[in-house]
């Protein structure tokens, strides 16, 4: 991990449930090499909406929606949402999706470009419940950064919970089902192909 990450609060402190940590990298054959390829990965990072097209065939679909609501094709900012279309069955509280909020992207020069993400409830929802299947507590952190030669892309999760706190009793079954896979190991398989994805293109 490049040592100006440590300080940038993109990684939350590891408090509670789960964690992971998944990475790819590349070893460039120059510096300009290198940095080339690093400003392809950030950009790659920054457009949510082309990430399916980087994992695998069965890879969760991801769109970009802005405040408001509505679905929007750009670059991710902060404050943006994620709208997340997993395999399987979604839930009523998330409309059939689960959803993320943007809260933090932090770029330093040609060092690294991170992006932090909280479940939080859908936009303008009424009730306000947490439309994802692991609690607010949890964070994705999702980086490229440059050390050397090395380009490398990593997705972080921190303080993963299972989403039982729903009111509706299909939503606690299917929440906690698939957040108990996700803590044991299936989500490395979406982000391994993501954060490869994002390297190699």
């Amino acid at each position: 991990m490049h040592p100006l990450l440590a300080t940038s609060g993109l990684i939350p402190e590891q408090r509670l449930g789960g964690q992971s940590n998944t990475s790819y990298s590349r070893r460039a054959t120059s510096q300009d090499a290198a940095v080339a390829l690093y400003e392809v990965a950030r950009r790659r990072l920054l457009d949510v909406n082309q990430w399916q097209l980087l994992s695998k065939p069965l890879s969760a679909r991801f769109q970009l929606v802005n405040e408001r609501g509505e679905a929007v094709d750009r670059f991710a900012h902060q404050g943006d949402y994620i709208r997340i279309n997993l395999p399987g069955p979604g839930t009523q509280t998330g409309r059939g999706f689960d959803w993320v909020q943007i809260e933090q992207i932090r770029t330093q020069d040609q060092a690294y470009t991170g992006m932090r993400v909280r479940p939080l409830p859908l936009p303008h929802a009424a009730d306000r419940e947490t439309a994802h299947f692991f609690k607010h507590y949890a964070t994705s952190s999702f980086i490229v950064e440059k050390n050397g030669l090395e380009v490398k892309a990593s997705v972080y999760g921190r303080n993963e919970v299972p989403n039982t706190a729903v009111r509706r009793l299909l939503d606690k079954i299917r929440n906690l089902i698939i957040s108990v896979g996700a803590i044991l190991g299936l989500s490395k398989a979406q982000w391994g192909g993501l954060a490869k994805g994002i390297i190699e293109g």
